[in-house]
């Protein structure tokens, strides 16, 4: 943290309230802690649910409201999916209590939207350079790949939408049996997804079109063409291989030693509990008798009606048997 630092100030970026994302290791909140005081940290939310995982709370009724708690725009949906999870687990939603870092998109503040990604330099090489020739044939005002795919979309879902004008750019949308507050001026709706994504949802969208605007007027610079060509202004230049570059005559650095470990060493890396296997089959289990997946019918604690022969019949079958039938020996008498 102290080199980022460093190099952030020759830089001439002045910045501290930087947004650091990463798994719930202490040395890493310690570290941010001491060298940027005013950074929020927030957690990954995959890491999260392996914790969770790993403390005995899982299942598929878990993991989906885990996730639209995590996916929650507003403090409502959040506070919903807390509810069914401490009905479902009140020893999951202590853990989730613990957690002191953001992890839900409501806790998100729109106003700071910085990342910092550390990749290959051939991966980064392919990627840049083909947003770098994309830059360069956008016009003025034009969206992104990405922001016209989500403006799209939330256009089809906002003809369920019906907008009512209160006077003041304020606008009441009813969606199915919920209302929203909409603010064109500040760019808000109350179900938040306008102020985290930085893209109208359908509820804004109901009445950008209602009112007979350009939604592209209410999108986010940062999607917009003068932002992607600021961004990818330069692409990363080829380099020759490492055997013509000049010699410095400079020691070579030797890697450490490693002391050979006892067994056969392993040729796959170890993947996590939730990650697939390679090669094999998905073995994620579905139950018979409720339809849930994560364990088989003769585990099942949900109840449900069972798919299989029922007992009575099975039990009549087995009685007009009257047991094994004898093979009747041949008449060989003529």
């Amino acid at each position: 943290m102290d080199h980022i630092a460093l190099m952030f100030e020759q830089e001439g970026c002045n910045k501290d309230d930087w947004t650091f994302i990463s798994d719930r290791m202490k040395g890493v909140d310690l570290a941010v802690r001491d060298t940027f005081p005013r950074a929020t940290r927030r957690v990954c939310c995959q890491h999260l649910y392996m914790n969770c995982k790993n403390n005995g709370f899982s299942g598929s009724a878990f993991f989906k409201l885990f996730w639209i708690a995590a996916n929650a725009h507003n403090e409502y949906v959040y506070g919903k999916a807390l509810e069914k999870i401490t009905a479902h687990d009140p020893n999951a939603a202590a853990y989730l209590d613990t957690c002191q870092e953001q992890w839900s998109r409501h806790m998100f503040d729109p106003a700071r939207h910085a990342c910092i990604l550390i990749v290959g330099r051939k991966w980064c090489m392919e990627r840049v350079g083909a947003r770098f020739d994309m830059a360069i044939d956008m016009e003025d005002g034009q969206l992104t790949e990405y922001a016209k795919k989500e403006v799209d979309e939330r256009t089809g879902e906002s003809r369920f939408c019906y907008a009512t004008a209160c006077g003041g750019g304020e606008f009441e949308v009813r969606d199915a049996h919920v209302n929203f507050p909409i603010r064109l001026s500040t760019r808000s709706c109350g179900c938040g997804k306008w102020q985290i994504s930085g893209i109208p949802c359908k509820h804004a969208l109901g009445v950008i079109y209602d009112q007979r605007l350009n939604p592209i007027d209410f999108v986010s610079p940062f999607f917009k063409s003068a932002a992607y060509k600021l961004t990818y202004a330069d692409h990363i230049h080829p380099m020759s291989d490492p055997t013509q570059w000049p010699d410095f005559s400079l020691p070579t650095i030797q890697p450490p030693v490693i002391k050979r470990q006892a067994g056969r060493p392993a040729k796959k890396r170890k993947r996590g509990p939730n990650e697939p296997r390679k090669g094999k089959r998905n073995n994620n289990v579905k139950c018979g008798k409720c339809r849930e997946f994560g364990h088989n019918s003769r585990t099942c604690k949900n109840g449900g009606p069972s798919t299989g022969p029922s007992t009575s019949a099975a039990a009549g079958a087995s009685t007009s048997q009257g047991g094994p039938r004898r093979r009747k020996r041949a008449n060989t008498s003529t």
